[in-house]
């Protein structure tokens, strides 16, 4: 970690522009309000047979992106982006279990968790995003910019059951729009010129599932998005 910080601080130093904010790189932290109908469905049919199954709303994900100025007033982006979206049926201990095993077990026992998930819903994207903004507002502190853009999209469901194991798998394009909010003007973390972004949009991308097993099951990732990261100008 000591000779990464050590290159970076010599790349910030003789970058072009020595210390300007024409590229940056960094790592944002997503949350996405994804549409996913069918896996709706799919969490009410266990609903309706008695389970009391909870579908997070919200999926969660980090993105690795390089942001670069080719003008005053244009911006592109790349990234690489990873999201889950999770859902369970857990059914818990009987209380009278997990006082023994805590006994018996030293108070051990009481470090682990009461519930034993019966359902369990993994759904994962991992996506490559390209995006170009039109600066509309640049001051020396902050810039307000829209653009929109391509996202190519690898997605993947696994379902546990207590009998079963589902898995499928698929990949698509689609689009995604946003505005972003950038800090301009460069706060020093020991030599790093560090800079900070929010940004706010919709995304269209929709994976239907090639695995038989699936049965054309699809992972709807449309919905609205909010992030904020954080950059190390070059």
């Amino acid at each position: 970690m000591t000779a990464l910080a050590a290159l970076l601080c010599i790349l910030a130093q003789v970058a072009p522009g020595g210390g300007s904010t024409d590229v940056r790189i960094g790592i944002s932290f997503t949350a996405s309000f994804p549409s996913m109908d069918d896996e709706k469905d799919f969490a009410q049919m266990v609903n309706d047979g008695g389970m009391d199954f909870d579908l997070a709303s919200t999926a969660w994900g980090s993105t690795i992106e390089v942001l670069g100025d080719v003008s005053d007033r244009f911006r592109l982006r790349g990234g690489l982006s990873v999201s889950r979206l999770h859902g369970s049926y857990s059914e818990g201990y009987d209380p009278l279990t997990y006082i023994f095993v805590g006994i018996f077990t030293a108070g051990l026992g009481f470090m682990f968790s009461q519930d034993n998930e019966v359902v369990d819903l993994d759904d994962e994207a991992v996506s490559i995003e390209a995006e170009a903004y039109y600066l509309f507002h640049r001051s020396q502190d902050l810039s307000l910019s829209v653009g929109g853009g391509p996202v190519f999209t690898f997605a993947g469901r696994h379902l546990d059951t207590p009998s079963t194991t589902t898995k499928g798998s698929g990949s698509s394009l689609g689009l995604m729009a946003s505005m972003r909010l950038d800090q301009e003007s460069e706060m020093k973390l020991i030599c790093l010129p560090v800079l900070f972004g929010l940004e706010a949009g919709y995304r269209l991308d929709a994976v239907e599932l090639d695995d038989a097993e699936a049965e054309g099951f699809e992972l709807d990732f449309s919905g609205p998005f909010v992030k904020a990261g954080s950059y190390i100008g070059l």
